[in-house]
């Protein structure tokens, strides 16, 4: 399994002998550091809904509520142990930024995206990950992996320029990992310049993700990450990074991220609809209370039911893939696809089960001060992102299960289904 080509099959070592040990004491640590960090998170909830309004306002998550984020272990939960990592179980994580989502949906989706790009250092090459956490274990990296720039081979790595956009929450990142097509290429932000005029939008504002512009920047080879290593279980992270979490799939960890946030901003929004029910009365007609209104019942019963039904899945499934890893195997990509879909769909479940309800929140609700309205249109926005596409998903889902040949791997989209 080569490195870089498929010809070259020489520098290469044995990743998989590790797979047989005895992980179960790893399982067991990973969810330990999970369920300290669950509790950690209840106790900032009160900081980072009192936030709230300031993502919304000034276009980025305010600083106190990202101090907060970082003294729970968030952005270390996929930092490797030698490093001063959690290497936590990935369904822990996932549902504390549920919990986070249903106080500040901005907040939990930096949380997420910036956190998950450690996964991704920490398959690279072992200066990458000195360099990247030499200072501190909570080092972040925003991302954008979309390959709208341009690079240029050069001696001893490439030569960037142009601009990349939608960096979701690159003011609170030291680093930025660019899309090239056929690799990504990790850029500390000192090298970059944000345009801080280029977010203007309507939904998950506070999540800042800004375009970020390059000027014939230097980007070293031990800075980038093939995307056919990946393919070719060839990472060179695994030199150093052989352990259970580091085998699950990065793509599929990726593609999962965005789901928690709206899963915990649909929990979050339909709570707050229940709440502002209780005592909201119809204008129209007789004045009677809204919590009478049997529609009103059909409609709350069907979205809670819904969402809760998604978020238990999903956190099922990542506790089945982690389970897989720590017993030394691989799940299957009948496995992983469905897996991608029920991301993809638990998306689409959210903001369809919060549109459900919508129609009788009352005209109150399209205030800007209602936090209904914010609702609304952040799960509008996290419909829209790449990870959403439920119909794509569903294509790979089902040609695997009925045996139909995939799109050949060429690029970071088609090597989803791969690995």
């Amino acid at each position: 399994m080569p490195t870089t080509t498929q010809a070259d099959t020489t520098r290469v070592p044995d990743f998989f002998e590790p797979r047989s040990d005895d992980w179960s004491d790893y399982r067991r640590r990973a969810i330990d550091e999970g369920e300290k960090y669950l509790a950690a998170v209840d106790g900032i909830i009160d900081t980072v809904r009192a936030g709230r309004h300031l993502s919304e306002e000034e276009g980025r998550v305010p600083d106190a509520t990202v101090e907060a984020m970082i003294s729970t272990g968030l952005f270390r939960a996929f930092t490797p142990l030698q490093y001063g990592g959690l290497e936590m179980a990935p369904a822990q994580f996932f549902e504390g930024i549920m919990r986070i989502a249903e106080a500040d949906s901005a907040a939990a989706w930096i949380a997420g995206q910036l956190n998950v790009h450690s996964f991704e250092i920490a398959l690279m090459d072992k200066r990458m990950q000195d360099e990247f956490w030499g200072e501190s274990p909570d080092t972040r990296a925003s991302s954008s992996y979309a390959p709208v720039g341009k690079y240029a081979a050069v001696e001893n790595g490439y030569r960037l320029n142009g601009t990349w956009t939608f960096s979701s929450g690159v003011d609170h990142a030291q680093w930025v990992i660019l899309g090239g097509g056929d690799r990504t290429f990790v850029v500390p932000l000192r090298d970059v310049a944000i345009d801080h005029e280029s977010w203007d939008v309507q939904g998950l504002k506070g999540t800042g993700s800004k375009s970020v512009t390059l000027k014939d920047v230097f980007v070293p080879d031990y800075r980038t990450h093939l995307l056919v290593d990946t393919y070719n279980d060839a990472n060179p992270g695994w030199e150093v990074n052989n352990r259970p979490l580091y085998w699950v799939s990065f793509l599929g960890l990726f593609n999962s991220t965005p789901a928690n946030t709206a899963i915990g901003t649909a929990t979050g929004g339909i709570e707050t609809f229940i709440e502002q029910s209780r005592v909201r009365l119809t204008r129209q007609g007789t004045g009677a209370p809204a919590a009478q209104n049997p529609f009103l019942h059909l409609k709350v019963a069907e979205a809670r039911t819904r969402v809760r039904t998604v978020k238990d899945r999903h956190l099922k499934n990542w506790r089945e893939l982690f389970d897989t890893a720590c017993q030394g195997q691989e799940a299957s990509p009948l496995e992983r696809m469905r897996v991608r879909f029920e991301a993809a769909d638990s998306i689409a479940a959210s903001f369809e089960s919060f549109t459900e309800i919508w129609p009788i929140a009352g005209a109150a609700a399209s205030s800007n001060a209602n936090p209904l309205q914010q609702t609304m249109r952040d799960l509008m926005a996290a419909r829209n992102h790449g990870s959403a596409g439920k119909e794509l998903a569903a294509g790979q889902y089902v040609k695997e299960l009925f045996g139909l040949p995939p799109a050949p791997f060429s690029d970071f989209g088609t090597l989803s289904y791969y690995k």
